[in-house]
């Protein structure tokens, strides 16, 4: 838990407003255990605890600039997660070809959060596809064992004949032009949160 971010908070949430990465980090590891220890409650695996809180957290940097208007950061986050939570439990209902949805009834309550418009992963993940597939070829292959083959940068390297800092150096480089390229499609991720999703 940071105690530097709870100290001054105010001060944290104007610079993430204004679109600090180092803020953002900030909030980021203070909120991050306690949204994940709250949203266990709701019978989730870790698995999908983990994509309801991506896309939490994306949608709170999607929307920062209304941070500065929040009164209870706590409560409107669990009140997003929440939210992504009945949707993950919508999606693998659907998959399961349940008809049980007392999950969603009698865990989740309907909230209304100040989230409009919202970007999902598989919009972004789109994006990310395209920006692969733009890659020269060996950095289009050292990403895809990465992220696609969960290879370690070891084992990429035994593979393809390379030293490991040469797989390592091309991880960053495909990272970065996959960050280029969704913010020149309008979404400057943080550097923290585009690793985290995407490598």
């Amino acid at each position: 838990m940071s105690t530097n971010y709870i100290n001054n908070e105010k001060e944290f949430v104007l610079q993430i407003a204004s679109g600090s990465e180092s803020a953002f980090a900030e909030f980021f590891s203070y909120y991050y255990p306690q949204l994940f220890s709250l949203v266990r409650r709701f019978s989730l695996n870790d698995e999908d605890v983990r994509e309801a809180l991506q896309e939490t957290f994306l949608q709170v940097w999607l929307q920062r600039d209304m941070l500065v208007d929040i009164q209870n950061m706590r409560g409107w986050l669990l009140r997003i997660a929440t939210r992504q939570c009945r949707a993950v439990l919508r999606k693998n209902l659907v998959v399961q070809r349940s008809e049980n949805m007392v999950y969603e009834n009698e865990l989740f309550e309907s909230q209304t959060t100040p989230v409009s418009d919202p970007t999902t992963i598989a919009e972004l993940s789109k994006l990310v596809r395209d920006a692969v597939m733009q890659m020269p070829e060996q950095r289009r292959r050292i990403y895809q064992l990465s992220r696609e083959e969960g290879l370690k940068p070891s084992e990429i390297a035994v593979h393809l004949s390379l030293s490991v800092s040469t797989v390592k150096n091309t991880l960053v480089t495909a990272l970065k032009q996959i960050r280029d390229h969704l913010a020149r499609a309008g979404y400057p991720l943080p550097w923290l949160l585009l690793c985290w999703l995407f490598l």
